[in-house]
């Protein structure tokens, strides 16, 4: 009996042994970061306009490397979710990103501050189905090959984002900042204004810390180093390339910062290309083979549309003069205002301008701002929200127009003011737009922090 006793206590306590064991396995898998990639090829399978310089006269030519939309899937220890999409694209179209949102919201529960869209802004992809692509005046073939694109576009993102989430397993995180220097601001006098030449990284391991599963980086430079008939990543494509070459496991994922003011020089050589894309890459390796920050907490989010008031709606008079021009790109934006008129749609005041802010554990504040923003606005709000601390992406979750600060609006020029027609929009922005937008994102960032606490 006793003999029986005491072989029931030691089943009994081996399967309390078990039992906590599993417990506790359990316990430790959900407070485990988590991370999932994926990868599609984007470019068109036709021949078909490019997009970013309004000389081009005829449609692309082949290509140097094949054009990527990548996303990665994080997940935090308390199962909040967050996409980042990362695309070879010329912009974001309002338009796709909002159906490609619409879909994942639908399909997987997240929010549309869990999403973000991002693009290289390079110059040698494809024409998008957004106000950019009126600069080449289409003929109904060549607008038919951009709408089919796009579609198969917006399917293509859709399932890429399912995918990501589905590939989501356990990870370590970890941010660091490197800097490389080929970046110059192009606004005269050339080379004199602010720049901002911070690489930041986000590395995602697998979960025993062997292997490199992600690469999230950054840097601010237009990604205008070509200017050929053939599709291309441009630096940035180069530089993600590198990467998935030297971490074959990884998916590499590049975003662009504050650069619309920011150009790589010398530039217009594929040779040129590669070195700034192998200069990026290395930068984003030294700071993986450095000492980088865990990432530990929680992920928050938040989005908000601020309206962007623009300095002057055009009278139907103005138009009518306008419609006379010998600027046919002024010509075009004046006869669409007035076609709008005459179907009785009064003309727009204001555009609604996209901020974002993602909190990333308790370490890095991630600001994804929409348009062709100037580094100015990098530099201040990692002056103001903390340096080594705050990221910031420009061309992110709709690109509608080049977004001056207040010292570049005052000063006009291309960025300042003479951009917009390009983007059919009737005249530069009202004064007070950097206020506007800062002040929206501190709001967005005390917003992520309390939620966070």
């Amino acid at each position: 009996m006793t003999r029986d006793l005491f072989r029931i206590g030691n089943t009994l306590a081996s399967l309390f042994v078990v039992t906590f064991m599993f417990i506790s396995s359990g316990q430790a898998a959900e407070s485990t970061w988590q991370a999932g990639f994926s990868r599609v090829i984007i470019t068109p399978d036709e021949p078909m306009w490019l997009s970013g310089y309004a000389g081009r006269t005829a449609p692309s030519e082949g290509k140097v490397h094949d054009l990527y939309a990548r996303a990665a899937a994080l997940r935090d220890p308390a199962g909040k979710t967050v996409v980042m999409v990362s695309t070879d694209l010329i912009g974001v179209p309002a338009k796709m990103a909002k159906v490609v949102s619409d879909a994942v919201i639908a399909n997987h529960g997240l929010s549309r501050a869990d999403l973000m869209f991002t693009c290289s802004h390079t110059h040698c992809g494809p024409a998008l189905d957004d106000a950019l692509t009126h600069i080449y005046f289409l003929n109904a073939e060549e607008r038919a090959k951009v709408d089919r694109y796009q579609q198969q576009l917006n399917g293509k993102l859709i399932k890429l984002i399912g995918e990501a989430i589905a590939a989501l397993e356990p990870a370590q995180l970890s941010t660091g900042i490197g800097h490389t220097e080929f970046a110059v601001n192009r606004r005269p006098p050339i080379g004199q204004g602010p720049i901002d030449h911070d690489v930041p990284v986000l590395r995602v391991m697998s979960a025993d810390g062997k292997t490199v599963r992600g690469i999230l980086f950054g840097y601010a430079c237009h990604n205008t180093t070509l200017s050929f008939q053939l599709f291309c990543g441009d630096y940035a494509g180069f530089a993600a390339l590198y990467l998935e070459d030297r971490h074959p496991d990884a998916v590499a994922l590049f975003f662009l910062g504050c650069g619309a003011d920011q150009n790589p020089l010398p530039r217009r050589t594929l040779e040129l290309c590669e070195k700034y894309g192998r200069m990026l890459a290395v930068a984003v390796d030294e700071v993986m083979a450095g000492k980088m920050q865990p990432v530990e907490g929680r992920l928050t989010t938040a989005f908000r549309t601020v309206d962007l008031d623009y300095a002057h709606v055009p009278t139907q008079a103005e138009l009518e003069k306008q419609a006379t021009s010998n600027n046919k790109y002024e010509k075009a934006l004046a006869q669409r205002l007035l076609d709008q008129l005459a179907a009785d749609k009064p003309l727009d005041s204001k555009y609604p301008y996209p901020v974002q802010v993602w909190k990333c554990g308790d370490h890095v504040t991630w600001v994804a701002l929409g348009g062709e923003i100037v580094v100015d606005y990098s530099l201040r709000l990692k002056e103001e929200l903390g340096k080594g601390r705050t990221w910031v992406t420009g061309y992110a979750n709709d690109v509608m127009a080049y977004i001056p600060s207040e010292r570049v609006l005052k000063e006009g020029g291309y960025e300042g003011a003479t951009s917009m027609v390009y983007y059919q929009i009737p005249s530069k922005w009202a004064a007070g737009l950097e206020d506007r937008i800062i002040e929206t994102v501190k709001q967005l960032t005390a917003a992520v922090n309390d939620s966070g606490r």
